[in-house]
């Protein structure tokens, strides 16, 4: 079936055989910035298997993954003067779903953190990413912070609040209000949604 043409009288294969080569993708792109929606049409037809699989190969849900597709591909269209180099399409639609995926996979996990009696599964991979996220907010902490912290909680020898306070040169009576002014900056830090 043959579609509208372009102003250089070409018709864009809907389907193409076993061994036919269609439109390069510098060819759809040149055409996409023209305006012509069938060059469009298959570019997206090209590539949106791709990007659903790498965004459900990042880990998220078959919902998610359609939702990345949609979002990639409107990336595209807002970037589609950038493009030049047809070797790079698919690469850049690839990263995007994946930048994409990784950002709702870590929104997803900040949302569980901060819901209270959660119950967590034995999962390794979930525990790894938990500990990823924690360990993120304590690097965007305060040094007094992520020591006091590490103190109290990562510590194995599992120091009194006597022996923090004197490691950190505080007054012991400061401890306990400095823990809790630092746990709520943690669970503030790891419900951000900025630059996910």
């Amino acid at each position: 079936m043959e579609t509208s043409s372009l102003s250089t009288d070409k018709t864009w294969p809907r389907l193409l055989r076993d061994g036919e080569v269609g439109p390069s993708d510098l060819e759809l792109l040149k055409a996409c910035r023209d305006g012509d929606p069938e060059a469009w049409e298959l570019l997206v037809e090209r590539y949106e298997r791709l990007v659903f699989s790498v965004a459900l190969r990042n880990g998220v849900t078959r919902e998610e993954a359609a939702d990345i597709t949609q979002m990639t591909f409107i990336a595209l269209l807002e970037s589609i003067e950038k493009l030049r180099e047809e070797q790079r399409v698919a690469y850049w639609l690839m990263s995007v779903a994946r930048r994409l995926a990784w950002r709702q996979r870590r929104h997803s996990e900040r949302e569980r953190l901060g819901l209270e009696g959660v119950s967590w599964s034995d999962d390794a991979i979930a525990t790894w990413e938990r500990a990823a996220v924690v360990h993120e907010g304590l690097q965007r902490l305060s040094r007094a912070c992520r020591d006091l912290i590490q103190a109290l909680y990562f510590d194995p020898a599992s120091p009194s609040y006597a022996a923090v306070a004197e490691r950190l040169g505080r007054p012991i009576g400061g401890i306990g209000p400095m823990r809790a002014r630092c746990l709520q900056r943690l669970r503030s830090l790891l419900g951000e949604d900025a630059n996910l």
